[in-house]
């Protein structure tokens, strides 16, 4: 095998813009829970098993610096699936992944990293204006890589680093043809404001929607914490420390579909409606990962020209360029302290075959959805759905 060479950085002269709140910023909020929510819902065999996490703000912030280099029809799928805003998107993402990480709070407060990155073959040229808007938008450089020598080592080498070694690698294979790949990642570790304590655990019935019962771990205790009923659903909110960072559960009542109440209008009516009230609270433990590919299912999402010969991304290089490839990985463990997740989003890009044209009890024993959530910017770091805890990684 070829020696991978160690990656050097391409830099721009650039420096990271001041962040700044617009109403693009409220927008791509927004625009990030209907994504995972569309996801999730859209595809239920998205993730094998019952189980099932995504990091639509990954996917959203990765996506947020391809579209940097993106227009037509192109860009116009790439809007239209993610919510994107219709102007202000970088200095929009600028904003909610500085305020994602700038908790201050502390020893007590979360530990939320956000890493962008953009590994190119060495040689192949990029745009100006593009590297230009990674730097001002996203604090990305470029590491420049050997992908026909193989530059998974490396690629991944940074995916553990940024994730605490929580996940282990972006790709399951690179192709040599591969020119580029953005990538984004994401960790969290928060505490809960009121921890359970290990002694209040046990063993309880959590009644899975087929093949029956089983016991898993239940964390049990008593406290005040946000509270509210919709038709058929409850809600709480637990917050973590620090202020700005808060775990919804969202458990239908009998057999309903929790992924249903991942949509931002439930979301929205629970953060309305809440109260603080005394509530029992009896929440399972749970710790796994999803490895999800979204090759197949972004097309299926009405965002299919980007995959095809005719994409049109004449901001990044002067060569025409398609999207290979696109890896999600997320895995999160919720215990008596609090959450661990990370979350890393890839997108592969290889040489287009030709030119662009111009074209008050609450007891979640049943399955139940769960949103991480960025408070003071309504963003969704992590969501999903909890069918079955004794399901492990």
């Amino acid at each position: 095998m070829t020696r991978q060479t160690m990656p050097h950085l391409v830099a721009s002269d650039v420096e990271r813009a001041e962040p700044i709140e617009t109403d693009a910023a409220s927008q791509a909020a927004i625009g990030m829970q209907r994504f995972g929510y569309r996801l999730l819902s859209e595809h239920p065999g998205l993730t094998d098993g019952p189980n099932g996490v995504v990091s639509s703000a990954s996917i959203g912030t990765a996506f947020a610096m391809l579209r940097a280099g993106a227009e037509g029809e192109t860009a116009r799928e790439i809007d239209e699936v993610l919510g994107f805003p219709t102007s202000g998107l970088g200095a929009a993402y600028n904003f909610l992944t500085d305020r994602w990480r700038a908790g201050e709070g502390g020893k007590d407060a979360p530990e939320l990293a956000v890493a962008n990155s953009l590994f190119v073959q060495d040689g192949f040229a990029l745009k100006q204006p593009f590297l230009d808007a990674l730097a001002r938008d996203f604090g990305s450089g470029v590491r420049t890589v050997d992908f026909v020598g193989g530059a998974a080592p490396v690629i991944d080498a940074w995916v553990r680093e940024q994730t605490r070694d929580r996940i282990e690698k972006l790709f399951d294979e690179i192709p040599p043809t591969t020119r580029l790949v953005l990538a984004n990642a994401i960790y969290l570790k928060a505490t809960w404001v009121r921890q359970f304590t290990g002694d209040a655990t046990s063993d309880g019935e959590f009644r899975r929607a087929s093949g029956g019962p089983v016991d898993v771990p239940f964390m049990h205790q008593t406290t005040y914490v946000d509270h509210t009923r919709g038709d058929d659903w409850s809600a709480v909110r637990l917050p973590y420390r620090g202020g700005e960072l808060s775990m919804w559960l969202l458990l239908p009542d009998g057999a309903g579909d929790p992924v249903e109440l991942l949509g931002p209008t439930v979301l929205a009516r629970a953060s309305t409606a809440a109260a603080q009230r005394r509530v029992e609270l009896s929440v399972p433990k749970w710790d796994f990962r999803s490895d999800v590919s979204l090759t197949r299912v972004l097309p299926a999402m009405d965002m299919a020209r980007a995959f095809t010969d005719r994409a049109e991304f004449p901001g990044i290089s002067e060569t025409s360029l398609r999207v290979d490839e696109v890896m999600h990985r997320a895995d999160i463990t919720v215990d008596e302290k609090g959450t661990e997740a990370a979350a890393v989003t890839g997108i592969g890009m290889r040489v287009a075959a030709f030119p662009a044209g111009p074209e008050a009890t609450f007891a979640a024993d049943h399955p139940f959805a769960f949103v991480v959530l960025h408070d003071a910017t309504g963003s969704p770091l992590f969501e999903g759905v909890v069918g079955d805890p004794s399901a492990t990684r």
